[in-house]
């Protein structure tokens, strides 16, 4: 079967998962979705749809970010603060300043500091406790400098369903 997106030219065999790696795809981030979609053209579609839309989905999430971490009544606020106050305070110096090169990495504010993030991995999956297609995204300030992600979680109207820091 051929991924109806216009981003990509990718051909996937139906019930079998998809992981791929920059270097197979072209696409500057990890590219996954889970074998339960692969037999499903809707939801392929679904996934050709929200790759192309890819950039719209980071800002979303990016808008998220910087929500929950300034509303303190957010179920979310002390993931993304503790997530945010780890990279500016906790790694090391030399670190901190290749990841937010061209700035004093303790003057950022937290909501600059989320402009920094990019994508490391977009997939799709169904996702367990919501029983329902989602796309997921994985983003970071450098996922070669550090293994730490804040994780983005989105339904298929592009609803925000669960933020997370992974390591």
């Amino acid at each position: 079967m051929k991924l109806n997106s216009n981003r990509i030219d990718f051909e996937y065999q139906p019930g079998d998962e998809i992981f791929t790696f920059p270097d197979e795809t072209g696409l500057p981030f990890l590219f996954e979705v889970g074998e339960e979609l692969t037999h499903d053209p809707a939801a392929m579609d679904a996934v050709g749809k929200m790759l192309d839309e890819v950039e719209d989905l980071v800002d979303e999430a990016k808008a998220a970010l910087k929500a929950a971490q300034a509303d303190e009544d957010s179920p979310y606020h002390d993931t993304v603060t503790f997530f945010l106050q780890f990279h500016r305070d906790e790694v090391d110096p030399d670190i901190a300043a290749e990841l937010f090169p061209e700035t004093d990495p303790a003057k950022l504010s937290f909501s600059e500091m989320v402009d920094y993030l990019q994508l490391a991995r977009f997939a799709s999956c169904v996702y367990g406790e919501y029983d329902q297609q989602t796309f997921i995204l994985d983003l970071s300030f450098n996922p070669e400098m550090t293994d730490e992600l804040m994780v983005i979680c989105f339904n298929l109207e592009k609803e925000v369903l669960d933020i997370t820091h992974e390591s």
